[in-house]
């Protein structure tokens, strides 16, 4: 596998909008087949990223169980902590699954009072960019790192309130760049077997290091159905289009949306990011209902 091709894909939709510019440009200038050549280009582009857009529109069950997920990146555990935690407790959020988590950002998020919102957490934090962690409102159970992996990838199982065991994934998979391109397929693929053997519903969030125009990650979304339930990408599924994830600490927008929350046997309600200063990413920020307790 190409590491050079796999990196290229991820600037797709960039690509499109170059594409289209061109098109423009040269149509004006008269280069008439030029300005087609490039327009066909442009319409095949568009047309790979129309099901970010054309999503459902669930309004949700009354009396079923909803879980507030936060995905944030910590940048090598430097963001900074009390906004996050401020993050947390104003928007009431159920799960937060945390990469790049290191000693210090556990501790500057308990100075910050995380427990206080947060109070159950499985953490496995490590120096540099492989710490991985997920607090929770709900007691955790179940929990394990993901074998073969090189970054730490957690599970643990929760049961809110009114419903049954959900899964938690907290996964941040190699980059592509500048690791082998073969090492981040594995990995995706790995993980795509991991989540397709959950027995429970589960719910993902996840540093990916892929785009929706990685066919490896599309074809992880897809192999990780079950017993007729389809493990869904929550801005694919709702039509959030491209949410933008990284980098956030430039002069410039973020322009690869890497950043990403899965669901299956629970559907997506809302999907959007969020800012957490101090880090070269933006969060996301989801609402996924689950199905209640069985009688």
């Amino acid at each position: 596998m190409s590491t050079a091709v796999t990196l290229l894909a991820s600037f797709t939709p960039l690509f499109v909008a170059l594409a289209a510019v061109s098109a423009v440009i040269l149509a004006a200038a008269r280069f008439w087949f030029a300005a087609l050549a490039t327009a066909t280009v442009v319409a095949v582009g568009v047309g790979s990223q129309l099901p970010l857009y054309v999503g459902r529109h669930p309004t949700g069950s009354a009396g079923h169980p909803t879980i507030r997920v936060l995905q944030a990146n910590l940048r090598l555990g430097e963001a900074d902590s009390r906004p996050l935690v401020d993050l947390v407790r104003d928007t009431r959020v159920d799960v937060l699954t945390v990469a790049e988590l290191t000693g210090s950002a556990v501790r500057k998020l308990a100075a910050a009072g995380i427990e206080q919102w947060l109070p159950y957490s499985y953490l496995q934090p490590r120096h540099g960019g492989g710490g991985e962690g997920i607090y929770s409102r709900h007691p955790l159970t179940d929990t394990a790192e993901l074998p073969g992996l090189q970054h730490s990838n957690l599970r643990a199982t929760i049961r809110p309130p009114g419903s049954g065991v959900v899964a938690v994934y907290a996964l941040h998979p190699l980059p592509p760049y500048p690791e082998p391109a073969w090492r981040w397929a594995a990995e995706l693929e790995r993980i795509g077997k991991i989540l397709a053997d959950e027995a429970h519903p589960l719910i993902v969030g996840a540093d990916f290091n892929s785009t929706y125009d990685h066919e490896r990650y599309r074809r992880l979304v897809r192999a990780s159905s079950r017993d007729g339930a389809a493990l869904v990408d929550a801005a694919e599924y709702l039509g959030s289009g491209i949410v933008a994830t990284f980098p956030a600490d430039r002069w410039f927008p973020a322009v690869l949306a890497i950043d990403k929350i899965l669901a299956r046997g629970a559907t997506p309600l809302s999907f959007g990011r969020v800012d957490l200063p101090g880090s070269d990413h933006h969060g996301v920020l989801g609402e996924i209902q689950v199905e209640p307790a069985a009688r």
